[in-house]
């Protein structure tokens, strides 16, 4: 078990990252917490949340992961969260820094603009 400081230090250097060094770090933690019980999946993952002053309501869209291959093992352009567009497996909105991305929920390919 860690400790309250230790957790701390965690914290301390992932803030220390940019937006798609941080992206990569945790594609390599949430997926280990996706759960398939009674045939009902669930998955932990990150997540972009915009609130427009002029609409209501809250937008809500995963951020995927970039493409490593595509990127020559990179992680795309460092330019924030740009990108957007949906999986066409599941559906879901996505966002990403990268145009070439992972959904974060189904691992389907994603284009993004």
């Amino acid at each position: 078990m860690t400790t309250d400081e230790d957790r701390a230090r965690i914290a301390e250097r992932l803030v220390a990252l940019p937006v798609h060094e941080l992206i990569d770090v945790l594609r390599r933690v949430l997926p280990q917490y996706t759960e398939d019980p009674y045939g009902i999946r669930t998955a932990l993952v990150l997540a972009e949340a915009t609130d427009y002053e002029d609409e209501p309501g809250l937008e809500v869209e995963l951020v995927a992961w970039p493409d490593r291959d595509y990127y020559n093992g990179g992680l795309g352009i460092d330019q924030g969260l740009w990108e957007h567009g949906h999986c066409e497996k599941c559906d879901a909105g996505v966002v990403s820094n990268a145009k070439r991305a992972y959904c974060p929920y189904c691992g389907s390919r994603c284009g993004l603009t």
